[in-house]
């Protein structure tokens, strides 16, 4: 016997690594119903050169692409649910990536309104920095 060896039967390969799951609550019809017609209805207010935007459904998340006005389909950003229809986490497409990549919104802040992620994205996407102004405080005083 070897000084140092291991006793007893030889160990086993490590199992695989799991594959990592999305996890998460699932986003409610409800939810979905409401995201969908809100989308829709601040692309046709704001963003009419937008030929069509499409909601597609995974687990907490909400990925958003649109029809561009030369049209090209383009991812536009993911939301995740939080558990509150008027508060979703967003993460923008970002083309040199080929993926999304978690953002602040204009007003500083992770989470906001699906009008608020919209209108990041397409902000960046169809050329209209306008989309990333904050409407100014009502209490702040004139200059």
């Amino acid at each position: 016997m070897i000084a140092g060896a291991p006793v007893g039967p030889p160990l086993a390969a490590s199992p695989p690594e799991p594959r990592p799951s999305i996890g998460g609550v699932p986003i409610p019809e409800r939810a979905r119903t409401d995201l969908t017609a809100r989308l829709e209805a601040h692309r046709r207010r704001r963003w009419p050169q937008l030929k069509d935007a499409r909601v597609r459904f995974r687990a907490p998340y909400a990925y958003v692409e649109a029809t561009l006005p030369d049209g090209y389909d383009q991812p536009l950003f993911r939301l995740r649910w939080t558990n509150n229809r008027d508060r979703w986490a967003f993460a923008i497409w970002l083309a040199s990536k080929g993926g999304y990549e978690v953002s602040l919104l204009p007003s500083g802040a992770l989470v906001g309104t699906v009008e608020e992620a919209m209108d990041c994205a397409c902000g960046l996407y169809l050329n209209d920095i306008s989309a990333w102004e904050l409407p100014r405080q009502r209490s702040a005083p004139p200059h």
